[in-house]
Parts: structure tokens; sequence; C-alpha cells
């Protein structure tokens, strides 16, 4: 199916590009501490990269939590529901989610057109590029959470671990 393909590969990119904002971070400070401590320089620029790589990681993350049930639910009650009702709380939990999401999509886009206008003090680099983080990772969060919907119909508040084994 072309749509399990393009959102394996979402998937795939997603992951992809927050292991490599964690390479990077690692990298980054790793650099700036042998440079403070080791050699007589100071690269200020490491650590304002370091600082928008976790920025991105964060919010690209957060996607990825959720993706892998590592985010905090309190699902105790949901899961003692009938089918039909587990089914119900599952989509009116994703909804409120959805709005959520929406919010903070809606006020990162204002924040990327703020940053257009701005560049970072260290490496001069355009603050949109930092900003575009947080729609795009809660976009991606977005996704996420409709997809969970889907997924799991058939029990939506089985641990993860049973539901990712069983694919």
């Amino acid at each position: 199916m072309p749509v399990k393909r393009l959102i394996a590969f979402v998937r795939a990119l997603t992951t992809g590009c927050a292991v490599l904002c964690f390479c990077f971070m690692v990298l980054a400070v790793s650099v700036q501490v042998i440079g403070r401590y080791v050699l007589p320089i100071k690269l200020g620029n490491a650590v304002e990269s370091a600082a928008f790589a976790q920025v991105w990681l964060a919010c690209l993350g957060a996607g990825l939590a959720l993706r892998h049930g590592a985010v905090f639910a309190v699902d105790a009650l949901p899961a003692a529901l009938p089918l039909w009702a587990a089914r119900v709380a599952s989509v009116l939990i994703a909804a409120g989610s959805l709005v959520f999401l929406a919010v903070l999509i809606y006020g990162g886009l204002l924040l990327t057109r703020q940053g257009a206008s701005q560049t970072s003090p260290t490496l001069l680099l355009p603050m949109w590029t930092v900003f575009l983080a947080v729609p795009v990772g809660m976009g991606f969060m977005a996704l996420e959470v409709v997809l969970r919907v889907f997924e799991r119909w058939s029990d939506p508040f089985a641990p993860v671990f049973e539901t990712e084994t069983s694919q």
C-alpha cells in the first residue's frame, strides 16, 4: 500500500533525523569540552549548535516517544472499559490531543514567521530554521496520535509491547 510505505518513510526519516541530532549534540558538546579544557580555545558556536540540535531532537522525539509508548498516560480506567467504550475514550483522548497539538503547531508557525527576521547570536543562522522544529515536530506527533488510534483499534489500551510484537 502506498500509504503504509509513506508512513514508514516518514517514521524512518524522523527517526533518522532524531538520531542525527543526538549524534551531533554529543559531538558538538565533546568538541566544546575538549576545546575548553584540553586546548586553550572557546567554541561558543559548538554550544549554540548543540542547543539548536536539542530543540529539534525534543520536538521530533515527542512523536517517537508516543509511537513507542514512552509518553506518560494514566490508562488504568480506560483499560478496564468494554471494547466499545475504550474505543470511544481512545477517540476522545486523541481529539483532545489533536486540539492541543494544533495550538502548538499554530504557535510554532507564528514563531517561525517571526524568526525569519532574526539570526542566532554566534552562528548567525536564521532563527526560523530552529523555530521550524515546533510545527514540524508537533505535526509528526499529531500523525502519531492519529495512527495510534487506527493501529490499536482492536485493543486501544493494551500495553504497547504486546501490540508491537503482534504486528
